[in-house]
């Protein structure tokens, strides 16, 4: 049934009216986003907006196609140029709007259910623009080319004799657009109901909000695109037009920037269109006009009158007091690496015999790799511990038991926790993000896991852990592959994300106290004769000088390291450190870590290891070396020696003036130490003696007190491997008086701090490189692992994410007097511990901290492509008595910053800090006056 020429006047002058007003809607979105960012300090909505950006101007690009009807090419007809310019931007553009729908959804998965940091995120719209306007464009030309252009009613489209392409080249995406939407929404809603934060009101509040926007867009999406489906249908199945069918076609398809606006823009809950409408109802109700400045019920992350550690009835707290270490409780750590050669479990030893549990420590992590019996070891060592009813098992691996592809085992770490601490809430294992980084074999598509390394976050009592363990890459046919042992180090710390939010910055800088321990695979250079002979006579002044001459001293040196509770290392004579030292003169990691090139401000337990090389031991008795003295028997017991073919070819050669690096570029006289040890090419099979198995700990600035190692082993007890378990022992000091587990926030208090960062320069060699120019500081303030509301405000983020309104509507604010004027601070800026701002402006930042728990500030300098040049952590504790006290805290520090675990530089900065707000009155500010009052809403 043909269209009469009045029916075709109103769906003309509808399709008109209606796209108008979605390209009207549209532009509400664009100027409330600019309006936002102008004012806005919240780094990760950037990303989110910049979606909303996108969509609004794919919006306005549609409806402009759709505004023109068919009146322009009615005379030209369907093979008329302007026909087919409309027919492909429909076909370009409204498929790109449901593309992008696509893309905005599975962003807000990757940020909200796989926690990816939103500022990273941002280098995924460029794809996400390739692939809404690559494959639409490749169906629009491909069905230009096959002349599928035409009538389609009152558009010119995909013609009416091509009707069977319109659902393969149009509404299939739109069907498996709402099926993606309705699942983001479903795993959206689940993760923030299983992480969403402590429970308080304007938590809950956000969460409904989340969902509530989430609903009405999905509900927005569907029907938008439903009736022009069902029109479609219509015309496919009856070979005719329906006029009403046509009619809510036309009604809808064209609106959709309108209806956007309305979700995402605030159209209806922005302040202009409330006074507006406050000034209809007082001229014709006669009603009075509310106040601007009233909580709105729109968006309940604005809410609450109060900054929330003062949601309760305001009562005096007490005094901040940080426990000294000797008031503090001690837990013993103990942690142990062992590479088990793809061994099962009946080639074993004794796990008795590694495992130590009389007594028992209050913390095991075991680190294994190369495990072709994962669980079944895991389920000895919990039963060697005295199963669950002492110990809890917390667990993370990659890797494969299938060698036919590469792989070599798992390469897991296994954590033991008292149960009696679990279950009170002392100790517990937080949200966290990706928790591995795998390396090793290319198979094409992915790389496989039989490299990398895997971690676990935690949090004891006022202290967070992070436990890794890791394999990284082996020296094989001839090739030194230290390169890629320090960008395996260097991935480590700077992929793995061990907190609830990526918050972009490498995962040791977030936690108290970070350990990574495994096969690390650094060498030792020289000759196995030459490295054996060291440490035969080291072994000798050892005997001698601390155990008396005793036959069976290397059994009482792990027996005594096992020892758990507070206690000072084994004190070497000079004669016995020196002659170590000459062996650990060789060792690679020394000389790397010397040099600053990776793991940066992490240690070994009492600086070097003073124990044989764990690597390469010959299995079973045939690796027995008695007591290490005897230089011959060393050489037999270790593996020196394999058939393999060289890649490189010749001998070793030694560190000339000028020699090549692996990518055939010589090196000159200025070449580091580092970038010599990776030209080396070695001896085809030659396996020198090495320290390839290590423990390195990592504490943050002010929480040094809190650590104490106490030794540092190797096993050798356990011989059906290559490799011997290497041991160290740790006493961590901890304030009993906090738990945070399962929700508790016991001990402590709450406070809201003003931070401020001036004066920032850059220090050290970094700052005369041409490479290393600023543009950009960000600062993340307080620690994710510090924070009070870490999961609250995610869930506040992502509600305000998807509130791009008027950004200013209902949000309270809040005003502090003191001798430097009236200072103001919003909500959304207490919700938002992330700040960036230009290089060389200062930084003022207001948050919700623990400062019992503990004060630091991530800084991270990027350049003028959002690339990072380096990141550090700032210890704010030293500042907290006068803070709190009262007074303003001012603390000139030097950062150092580093990338992935490399020193690049440092960042000279004053950080002034002071208390915002003071329960029952008085208190400190963050200006440089004193004399503060109780704070006021405005």
């Amino acid at each position: 049934m043909a269209l009469t020429t009045a029916e075709v006047d109103v769906l003309q002058t509808l399709a008109t009216s209606t796209s108008l007003l979605s390209i009207a809607g549209s532009c509400t979105i664009i100027w409330t986003i600019n309006s936002r960012r102008a004012g806005s300090s919240m780094l990760r909505l950037e990303t989110t907006d910049t979606l909303v950006l996108i969509m609004s101007l794919l919006d306005i690009l549609s409806s402009l196609a759709f505004s023109l009807g068919v009146a322009p090419h009615a005379a030209s007809g369907p093979g008329g140029a302007f026909c087919q310019v409309q027919a492909f931007s429909i076909e370009l553009f409204a498929l790109s709007t449901v593309f992008w729908n696509s893309c905005m959804a599975v962003n807000l998965f990757k940020w909200v259910v796989q926690k990816r940091d939103l500022s990273a995120l941002r280098k995924d719209i460029k794809s996400y623009l390739l692939l809404s306007l690559g494959v639409p464009f490749v169906f629009a030309v491909v069905l230009a080319g096959t002349n599928s252009f035409g009538f389609a009613s009152l558009w010119c489209w995909i013609s009416d004799a091509a009707q069977h392409l319109r659902f393969s080249c149009f509404y299939l995406f739109v069907v498996l657009a709402w099926c993606l939407n309705l699942c983001v929404f479903v795993a959206v809603k689940r993760s923030m109901e299983a992480a969403g934060g402590v429970g308080t009101d304007s938590s809950a509040a956000a969460q409904a909000q989340v969902q509530k926007k989430m609903a009405q867009y999905i509900f927005i999406f569907g029907l938008v695109w439903f009736f022009g489906l069902l029109n479609r249908t219509i015309q496919d199945l009856a070979h005719e037009t329906q006029f009403w069918a046509m009619l809510m076609h036309v009604l809808f398809v064209p609106l959709q920037g309108f209806l956007n606006a309305i979700v995402y823009g605030g159209l209806f809950e922005t302040r202009a269109y409330k006074n507006f409408m406050a000034k209809v109802r007082a001229a014709f109700l006669g009603e009075a006009a509310p106040s601007v400045n009233a909580p709105s019920a729109a968006n309940p992350l604005l809410n609450d009158p109060r900054p929330p550690s003062y949601s309760e009835q305001r009562a005096p707290r007490p005094s901040f007091s940080r426990l000294p270490p000797a008031a503090k409780k001690s837990a013993s750590l103990f942690i142990s690496t062992y590479n088990l050669a793809e061994k099962t479990l009946d080639d074993l030893d004794d796990l008795s015999a590694w495992l130590p549990t009389d007594p028992a420590h209050d913390l095991y992590a075991i680190g294994v790799q190369e495990c072709m019996c994962l669980p079944e070891l895991r389920a000895a060592l919990h039963e060697q511990l005295g199963g669950a009813g002492e110990f809890t098992m917390f667990t993370a691996e990659i890797g494969s038991t299938n060698t036919a592809l590469g792989f070599h085992g798992m390469i897991a770490v296994t954590v033991f926790a008292r149960t009696a601490d679990v279950e009170s809430g002392a100790f517990y294992m937080p949200n966290a993000n990706t928790s591995d980084v795998k390396k090793g074999l290319d198979l094409g598509i992915v790389t496989a896991p039989n490299k990398g390394a895997v971690g676990l976050p935690f949090i004891y009592h006022d202290t967070s852990l992070a436990f890794f363990t890791g394999h990284f890459a082996a020296n094989s046919k001839g090739r030194n592959r230290l390169k890629a042992r320090l960008t395996d180090s260097q991935d480590t710390l700077s992929k793995a994300v061990l907190t609830a939010d990526d918050i972009g910055f490498d995962a040791h800088l977030g936690h108290s106290h970070v350990f990574v321990f495994g096969d690390l695979n650094f060498r030792c250079t020289g000759s196995p004769e030459g490295v054996l002979g060291l440490v035969s006579a080291a072994a000798g002044c050892e005997k001698k000088g601390a155990y008396g001459g005793d036959a069976n001293w290397r059994s009482k040196a792990y027996a005594d390291a096992c020892r758990r509770g507070p206690r000072e290392p084994r004190r070497l004579d000079q004669a016995t450190r020196t002659a170590w030292n000459k062996v650990l003169a060789l060792d690679e990691l020394q000389l790397v870590m010397g040099e600053s090139e990776i793991f940066h401000g992490f240690e070994e337990p009492n600086g070097l290891p003073t124990f044989p090389p764990s690597f390469r031991r010959k299995m079973g008795a045939a690796g027995d070396c008695k007591d290490y003295t005897d230089a011959q028997l060393l050489m037999d017991a270790y593996t020196t020696s394999v058939k393999e073919k060289s890649k490189g070819g010749g001998d070793q050669r030694g560190a000339e003036d000028e020699e090549e690096g692996e990518d055939g570029k010589s090196l000159d006289v200025r070449a580091t130490a580092t970038q010599r040890s990776i030209a080396v090419t070695l001896k085809p099979g030659e396996r020198i003696p090495s320290y390839t198995d290590r423990v390195l700990v990592h504490t943050l600035p002010g929480k040094e007190a809190d650590i104490r190692a106490g030794s540092y082993e190797l096993c050798d007890e356990l011989v059906c491997s290559d490799h011997r378990p290497v041991v160290s022992v740790f006493e961590i000091l901890l304030d009993e008086r906090v738990v945070r587990g399962g929700g508790r926030r016991q001990a402590g208090f709450e406070c809201v701090l003003s931070m401020e960062a001036e004066d920032l320069k850059l220090t050290g060699g970094w700052s005369s490189s041409a490479a290393a120019v600023p543009a950009e500081l960000v600062v993340v303030f307080p620690l994710p692992t510090e924070d009070p509301l870490v999961e609250e405000r995610r869930v506040q983020a992502v509600a305000s994410a998807l509130f791009t309104g008027d950004a200013s509507e209902g949000d309270t604010l809040y005003s502090r007097r003191d001798g430097g004027g009236r200072v103001i601070v919003s909500k959304r800026e207490i919700m938002s511990n992330e700040k960036r701002v230009a290089w060389g402006q200062g930084v003022s930042m207001v948050s919700d901290c623990r400062p019992d728990i503990g004060v630091h500030a991530l800084v991270k300098v990027n350049d003028k492509n959002g690339e990072c040049l380096g990141q550090g952590v700032v210890d704010l504790g030293g500042t907290m008595e006068t803070a709190l006290g009262g007074g303003v805290g001012v603390e000139l520090v030097e950062v150092d910053m580093a990338l992935g675990g490399r020193l690049v530089g440092g960042l000279e900065a004053k950080f002034i800090v002071g208390e915002m707000f003071r329960a029952g009155g008085g208190g400190g500010g963050g200006g440089e006056g004193k004399g503060t009052e109780d704070a006021n809403v405005v």
